[in-house]
């Protein structure tokens, strides 16, 4: 079976964290559902497991500050659909 070239994997890794940025941008423009910010958990926690992510570095970090962050958001959107309230607005 082929290894993945190591230039793809890097490649792979700087995608995702461009998709990551570009899902960031489009909640804070106002697209602020749920969904969304269950889709930026699911890609900020494939960010923290990809391969090429040193184990301790500052940008591993910064990944597991924002997806502290982004956990709570995403419950407060929840708590907001369930309790009928409308959303509340995170610049």
């Amino acid at each position: 079976m082929l290894e993945p070239h190591p230039a793809a994997e890097k490649g792979e890794l700087a995608r995702l964290h461009a998709a990551t940025c570009l899902s960031m941008t489009q909640f804070i423009n106002g697209h602020q559902c749920p969904k969304l910010a269950r889709m930026i958990v699911r890609q900020l926690n494939l960010l923290l497991a990809h391969p090429e992510l040193d184990s301790v570095s500052n940008t591993r970090d910064m990944y597991l500050q924002l997806l502290e962050h982004w956990q709570k958001i995403t419950a407060q959107l929840l708590e907001q659909r369930n309790a009928g309230k409308t959303a509340v607005v995170y610049h």
